[in-house]
């Protein structure tokens, strides 16, 4: 009987530590899925943030402004700017395939006419769900998140992302009138404003909310916007 009984209780702490051996291999395989989902969207996003304002610079390309001298990028616009909406929607713009054509008559930089070329990018979370703007129906503006085809980037079966939040940090110099700050620059004033996105992303197992991810990024945007003030 004392056999049986010691037998029993070291059976019964062999099943134990398997089990907790099983469950804490799950918990770290649930760990690394969303750590991997969260991680390729976040750097999809850190990418597209750093190549914001991009445009081919070839001198039949990019034209300069006849009063300023400023090059005409179509992407420093202030409707084509990074910007936020609501906090967890992100806009931007960039040329991504070296291919943004030159108008050889008048230099035309009309976005609107280059129809099935995507050049305005978004990202926005929508439910649990961290969504990328389409190539469909391609919107001209970063002014609004548009109600648009999205794509999810993250897999709401497994991972459930509970935050994603962008704020963009702002330094303007004025370039023309160093005693006037952006803000009192008086019109034709060449100012240069370097842009920064911080991003905040949150997520968890859809089957184990104890299995929590938390990413942040600051990304420097490569390419200062450079304009005239109006």
């Amino acid at each position: 009987m004392i056999g049986i009984l010691v037998g029993t209780i070291v059976i019964a702490a062999v099943i134990a530590l398997y089990i907790s051996a099983i469950r804490g291999a799950i918990a770290v395989t649930q760990e690394t899925r969303v750590t991997q989902e969260t991680r390729i969207a976040m750097d999809l996003i850190v990418n597209d943030v750093r190549r914001a304002g991009y445009a081919f610079p070839h001198p039949n390309r990019i034209d300069e402004d006849s009063d300023t001298g400023l090059p005409l990028n179509p992407f420093m616009s202030t409707d084509l700017n990074v910007d936020t909406h609501g906090g967890s929607c992100l806009m931007l713009s960039y040329d991504p395939t070296f291919g943004y054509p030159p108008d050889p008559s008048g230099m035309s930089r009309d976005l609107s006419d280059l129809t099935g070329i995507q050049y305005v990018f978004g990202y926005r979370l929508n439910g649990d769900t961290i969504q990328l703007l389409t190539n469909e129906s391609p919107t001209t503006s970063t002014d609004s998140c548009p109600d648009r085809p999205w794509a999810s980037l993250t897999d709401s079966n497994t991972t459930s992302v509970t935050k994603l939040a962008f704020e963009v940090e702002t330094f303007c110099l004025n370039t023309t009138d160093e005693t006037a700050d952006c803000g009192t620059a008086s019109s034709g004033d060449v100012l240069i404003e370097k842009r920064r996105v911080n991003i905040t992303l949150e997520a968890e197992h859809a089957q184990n909310p104890a299995t929590h991810v938390q990413l942040e990024e600051s990304v420097a945007v490569r390419n200062d916007r450079v304009y005239a003030a109006e």
